[in-house]
């Protein structure tokens, strides 16, 4: 009993990720248009890593950490159940890679060139439109994922 209880949970929390990886992204559009270039990157980095999350919580492992491209790697890209999806996970891998680290670059202003920066002065336009058309993909992909290997009605993901 224990064992179908967790799976549901596992099954909850991932549409939970993928639903929230969907806010993100809606959030960054919305950024965009607003040109706030730095929030529109975080929220897409943030919109990958959720979807990256709910793929690990259909195979039952739950990630706090913000890079995700070991625990991917071990999990998902190396798992052979995904051998048909594996064009798509080597482009989900690339944008995972694209991201990592972005999360703390978004946020923080550090020092470059001898003189102290803003992300709001760093992140440009096609930064944030790159971001978004990245973020939009791994949705998708992961999406697709969820509706062909694990059988989810279109209408439970939203």
């Amino acid at each position: 009993m224990g064992d179908k209880q967790d799976s549901e949970k596992f099954r909850n929390f991932a549409l939970a990720f993928l639903r929230e990886a969907k806010e993100d992204l809606e959030s960054a559009e919305d950024l965009l248009d607003s040109e706030r270039y730095s929030r529109v990157v975080f929220f897409c980095q943030q919109a990958v890593e959720k979807s990256v999350k709910a793929l690990l919580e259909m195979e039952h492992i739950f990630v706090a950490e913000h890079d995700l491209s070991s625990f991917f790697v071990k999990f998902i890209y190396n798992n052979k159940d995904y051998n048909e999806f594996k064009e798509k996970i080597n482009l989900l891998f690339e944008i995972i890679d694209f991201f990592e680290g972005e999360a703390g670059k978004t946020r923080y202003p550090k020092e470059k060139g001898g003189k102290v920066v803003t992300p709001t002065e760093i992140y440009k336009i096609e930064d944030a439109s790159s971001s978004l058309d990245k973020g939009n993909e791994a949705y998708s992909i992961v999406r697709q994922i969820f509706i062909k290997k694990f059988k989810f009605k279109e209408s439970e993901i939203k």
